[in-house]
């Protein structure tokens, strides 16, 4: 039996907290709430958080070796993977596969989505950005 319990967390809260984001300006000014990541979390196998980019933002194109899942949660804008760019909206779910290029390109409004790694951390992750 797995030592792991369930976890609920209250992503109201934890969105009141300061956001990440990257300090070099050329990977984008998109932001993001990691919700679930160990240790920070007493949690294995998934890693995963909020991200939102500002209207006209970007976060700018780069690969790891992790698949990746976004889910939007609010406003619209475009993901570009491999050189094609989707259009998305809110209730759209994109599956992104193991070190394809992406990215994410906003449009006139805010877009926010949960985003998710196979992985136990977010320190896992490493980003490779033009």
């Amino acid at each position: 039996m797995s030592s792991y319990k369930p976890l609920i967390i209250d992503v109201g809260t934890q969105s009141q907290n300061t956001p990440s984001s990257f300090i070099e300006k050329e990977r984008g000014n998109a932001t993001w709430h990691t919700l679930l990541s160990s240790p920070g979390t007493k949690t294995t196998s998934l890693t995963a958080g909020i991200a939102t980019c500002p209207p006209q933002g970007t976060l700018a194109l780069h690969r790891h070796k992790q698949a990746e899942l976004y889910y939007i949660l609010s406003g619209s804008g475009e993901v570009e993977v491999e050189g094609k760019r989707y259009p998305v909206s809110k209730n759209n779910l994109v599956w992104i596969p193991g070190d394809a290029e992406h990215g994410v390109f906003c449009s006139d409004n805010e877009i926010s989505w949960l985003y998710v790694f196979p992985e136990d951390s977010f320190d896992n992750i490493v980003y490779r950005f033009k």
